[in-house]
């Protein structure tokens, strides 16, 4: 049976104003196009099905739960919380939409935003490592990319009034602690692209961690073993035979300029700029010998 997530608004509420009452019915309602997408949204995927779905939930039963925005000072009501049911509320064609209007800073409008999608039951792996990289990054005051380095300078030389900033954040989401989430997790966002996409698809991201180590040649097929069953056994086993696999590249070059026909096939442009690459690796083989 699927665990059910902890509820996060109500445990957090002491440090956003106002993610608590995200449950509580609207009093105000604002035109569709009064209304800009945030710019702190952990989603960078909207499933063009996902959408349709809930555009015709949205036909059906109106936008049930309340979108989070906080005032510009253009007039306009950015969007923390709720950038799904606005696009789909468009495609349904409404005008208006329930809101919750706060004041909120960057920081609270960061941490908000990551913690409502973190409830998000079709939330994928890498938009959850995403938000949770936010969450740090709002609760240490950093820019998103520098929180990850961060997390582990604090796991080394840790600072107790960060630390018990980061333990409140992250027992209040639930599953995992800070110090687990940059072990396990958080590697996920330096994979390849195309690992990425195969993740938000469903791929396994202990999986992913390892076909992210292979050469970009080999990684289409591993990923489809992956998806057809293949174990992290498997897949660490075929990724370190792949890697034994691999020539030295300095034997490989070396062997080829040994070989007389290799150079015989030289024009006399290609033999200068040989002559010419082979005198710059000398000098950096050996400038230290000076």
């Amino acid at each position: 049976m699927k665990k059910a997530r902890p509820v996060i608004g109500s445990r957090l509420s002491g440090l956003v104003p106002g993610i608590d009452t995200l449950a509580q019915p609207a009093t105000t309602t604002l035109p569709t196009d009064q209304l800009t997408p945030g710019a702190f949204q952990p989603r960078l995927h909207f499933s063009t099905e996902s959408l349709a779905e809930l555009s015709a939930s949205i036909r059906e039963q109106g936008v049930l739960q309340p979108l989070l925005v906080r005032p510009l000072p253009s007039g306009a009501y950015e969007i923390v919380a709720g950038e799904r049911r606005w696009r789909a509320a468009q495609q349904a064609g409404l005008d208006e939409l329930p809101v919750l209007i706060r004041r909120l800073s960057d920081l609270e409008a960061r941490l908000a935003a990551a913690v409502e999608n973190l409830q998000r039951e079709d939330l994928n792996v890498m938009e959850e490592v995403r938000a949770k990289v936010q969450v740090a990054a709002a609760t240490l005051n950093v820019p998103e990319d520098a929180a990850v380095a961060r997390l582990f300078a604090l796991e080394r030389d840790p600072d107790p009034t960060l630390v018990a900033a980061l333990d409140t954040a992250f027992g209040a989401l639930g599953r995992e602690s800070w110090r687990s989430f940059i072990r396990n997790r958080a590697a996920l966002l330096n994979l390849p692209e195309d690992v990425q996409i195969a993740v938000r698809a469903g791929l396994d991201y202990r999986k992913a961690l390892i076909i992210g180590r292979a050469p970009a040649a080999d990684r289409a097929h591993l990923i489809e073993g992956a998806l057809a069953g293949a174990t992290v056994a498997e897949l660490r086993e075929q990724v370190a035979g792949r890697q034994d696999a691999e020539p030295d590249l300095g034997q490989l070059v070396a062997r080829q300029l040994r070989d007389r026909r290799v150079l015989s096939r030289l024009d006399d442009r290609r033999r200068a700029k040989v002559q010419k690459l082979l005198r710059q690796l000398q000098d950096l083989l050996t400038q230290d010998e000076a």
